[in-house]
């Protein structure tokens, strides 16, 4: 993700479904114009709306402060003369959140409104009823709390790809005219690139060779049918075996074959070991770039010229094209990397409906009812939903000659970055920028049936006691020795002991972080899973 400078953004709100639905067409402004409701005494005075819900239209517009991630795009004034009008401040009605900024720490501690009673509520709020399930929206209930608007476009993380120098495997005499479409050939591919003197692999952001041989380096082939789901903490992988919301057996990534023998027939082995063991073979190969382990850069490493491939996703297809203005037409191909994917399987892509982006209400907001009013819009129709993302039509983007399609004409929407606000399945659109196989991936992974669900649904692990939290950070010391290394295939750790196999540095790295706060950690986040897996049998 690209690293996005905080804004602070004052909305003023119109928030009443009838008369925002105008402003996303009307070439005036329309923040006078406010209809909206409040239980919440942010207003003074106003009148009873005439559409029979009882929203009440107040004497001045209400003002909702929002703290979002991203700079401010091109074009936003345009915007802003729609609807908004910009300023800071440090109290806030709605903010930007995720897991990995602070939602795992604030939200037990009831700083966030629960959010229940406006989702599936289709008769008051019946854009987000329509924008959010209610499948969704249980799946992204955090420590007993709807406190969390999930964002995404879709529900997986993206197609994951190896990015490649389509014209080389053609010259080399690889895959089908250069199409690769295994491992296999991939490999002969790396090899090929290492012999013409090239970087086979070029990491990025040192993230190694990533989330390969794997989806999203949590679900193999099957793992989620046979009711298998893994949850990290302190940087230890737990492998859970559950049916009928029964935990049946549990063990640690890296802990040994026998830790795993309690585990349905097929599974009954450290099997996550083996993709870093493959890590092994390919780095004792010399197909990755040497100087993995210290790359910063978080672009295509193709400009250079020496790069032969680098691991991203099927988002990165707009960028890749750019990249060919200099490379040639039909320089750059990718690599579907996930069999089940690849083939475009119906249920391939095994997910937890879970967002990595999302939005809170402090609850200490005093507008928390205008604060969702403004969300219910917002997710209320595409027009609505494509002025906040793409900007102006006609001046920012205009819709694509194919229903379900966009052309980007500013780079408003780019800059504005609406991973961090706007995001949903039911609006997201497809650039008439993907041609080819690129769409036809495209079209897959906007495609529901193409998603199933994980054994476990909306647990999330709390670690805020301090004491649990301590052995959080003592564990994660020592698992830090290998979190990175065993991604570029190294069985070096960071103590500098080398090991002859992977199986065999992940296995010392394990036995030392549980003897070091890791026990702790697995004792309580399989405590919580068994009660929240019994809340479920109820």
């Amino acid at each position: 993700m690209k690293k996005r400078k905080w804004i602070a953004l004052m909305l003023a709100a119109a928030m009443a479904v009838g008369s925002l639905t105008a402003c996303g067409s009307s070439d005036e402004g329309d923040s006078g114009d406010t209809t909206t409701q409040s239980t919440q005494g942010g207003t003074s005075g106003g009148t009873e709306s005439a559409d029979g819900t009882g929203y009440v239209v107040p004497e001045e517009p209400v003002t909702i402060k929002f703290l979002h991630k991203g700079p401010e795009p091109d074009g936003w004034d345009a915007v802003y003369e729609k609807y908004l009008e910009m300023t800071s401040g440090s109290e806030w009605d709605l903010v930007f959140e995720a897991s990995w900024v602070q939602l795992r720490n604030l939200a037990p501690e009831g700083y966030y409104a629960d959010l229940s009673s406006y989702f599936n509520n289709p008769e008051e709020y019946p854009g987000l009823a329509a924008a959010f399930s209610p499948e969704t929206m249980e799946s992204n209930i955090w420590f007993d709390s709807m406190c969390y608007i999930p964002l995404f476009e879709v529900y997986g993380n993206g197609i994951p790809v190896v990015w490649y120098r389509l014209d080389w495997a053609k010259e080399w005499g690889i895959g089908t005219d250069g199409k690769i479409s295994s491992y296999d050939e991939m490999e002969q591919y790396w090899q090929a690139a290492l012999d013409a003197g090239k970087i086979a692999y070029g990491a990025t952001q040192a993230r190694g060779f990533f989330q390969q041989l794997s989806l999203r380096g949590e679900v193999y082939p099957g793992s989620a049918e046979a009711g298998l789901q893994q949850f990290s903490s302190a940087g230890l992988t737990v492998w859970t075996y559950t049916q009928d919301n029964e935990l049946l057996a549990y063990a640690v990534e890296g802990s040994g074959d026998e830790a795993f023998a309690d585990f349905p027939e097929g599974w009954q082995y450290d099997f996550g070991v083996d993709r870093y063991e493959q890590f092994a073979e390919w780095q004792e190969a010399g197909y990755i770039d040497p100087d993995s382990l210290s790359c910063t850069d978080a672009t295509t490493p193709f400009e250079s010229g020496l790069s032969a491939s680098m691991v991203g996703t099927l988002d990165d297809y707009i960028s890749m094209k750019d990249a060919e203005a200099t490379l040639g037409d039909g320089a750059i191909g990718f690599f579907v990397y996930v069999d089940g994917i690849r083939n475009m399987e119906e249920g391939a892509i095994a997910v937890d409906y879970s967002g990595n982006n999302g939005l809170c209400v402090p609850a200490n907001s005093e507008k928390i009812d205008y604060t969702m009013k403004f969300l219910d819009w917002l997710f209320g129709s595409q027009e609505a939903h494509d002025l906040f993302q793409l900007g102006i039509e006609g001046v920012d983007f205009v819709y694509g000659e194919t229903e379900g399609t966009y052309e980007t004409l500013t780079s408003y929407s780019a800059d504005f970055g609406g991973y961090g606000w706007t995001w949903n399945p039911t609006y997201a659109l497809i650039s008439t920028a993907y041609e080819g196989d690129a769409l036809s991936y495209r079209e897959y992974e906007y495609d529901s049936s193409s998603f199933s669900s994980l054994p476990i649904l909306g647990f999330h692990f709390d670690t805020t006691d301090v004491d649990l939290s301590t052995a959080v950070a003592q564990c994660k010391a020592v698992t830090d020795m290998v979190s990175v290394i065993k991604l570029h295939g190294i069985t070096t750790d960071g103590n500098g002991v080398t090991y002859d196999t992977m199986a065999e540095m992940l296995k010392a790295n394990v036995d030392s972080a549980m003897e070091n706060g890791g026990q702790e950690v697995v004792d309580a986040l399989i405590e919580q899973l068994e009660a929240f897996l019994a809340t479920k049998r109820q």
